[in-house]
């Protein structure tokens, strides 16, 4: 199988990966950024790029409990305000519109760039329980409509195939496998 080939996220240079890293999370060698290694292209490039260096499992390690620990520092504030849960959940809600689903978008993008494919999914699933409302979210997106700060650090190629595979499952026209 052919390697993988990308630009790094942070540093721009090209760098390759095994076939077998697709979906997969992996260190620039030059610069030590980790990059989300996307699916093979159908075209293969240039043979003069760097191998991925291997992921640091304790500095992810570090960043999940950060991460976690940020979150419940988070909920503890907003109990001790009295902001928690004001609004009843969106699947309490009768007039669910697209822009109250934006964030379930960013989620998803964000899991997927970070490989955690499972928690995407987790909010593709939602998105398509919203039907139109969901699928009108991920077009916000597509269409520029919709933007947010956070998926900044996506690069613009691999955002747009995110958001394409998201539209594909939310809308029911993924292919089955």
């Amino acid at each position: 199988m052919e390697p993988i080939r990308f630009t790094c996220q942070q540093c721009g240079k090209e760098v390759q990966a095994p076939a077998a890293a697709a979906g997969r999370t992996g260190k620039c060698p030059y610069c030590g950024h980790s990059n989300p290694v996307p699916a093979p292209p159908d075209d293969a490039a240039g043979d003069d790029l760097i191998p991925l260096a291997p992921l640091d499992d304790e500095e992810e390690t570090r960043r999940k409990q950060e991460v976690e620990h940020l979150l419940a520092q988070e909920e503890a504030i907003l109990s001790a305000t009295g902001e928690a849960q004001q609004e009843p959940r969106l699947d309490q809600r009768d007039d669910v519109k697209a822009a109250d689903l934006h964030h379930l978008v960013v989620n998803y993008c964000l899991d997927m760039t970070d490989s955690k494919i499972e928690q995407a999914q987790i909010h593709a699933e939602k998105l398509k329980r919203f039907g139109d409302a969901g699928v009108q979210a991920v077009r916000d997106f597509l269409m520029d409509e919709a933007l947010e700060p956070a998926l900044d650090r996506v690069a613009p190629a691999l955002l747009q195939g995110f958001l394409k595979q998201l539209m594909k499952e939310v809308s029911g026209t993924a292919k089955e496998e």
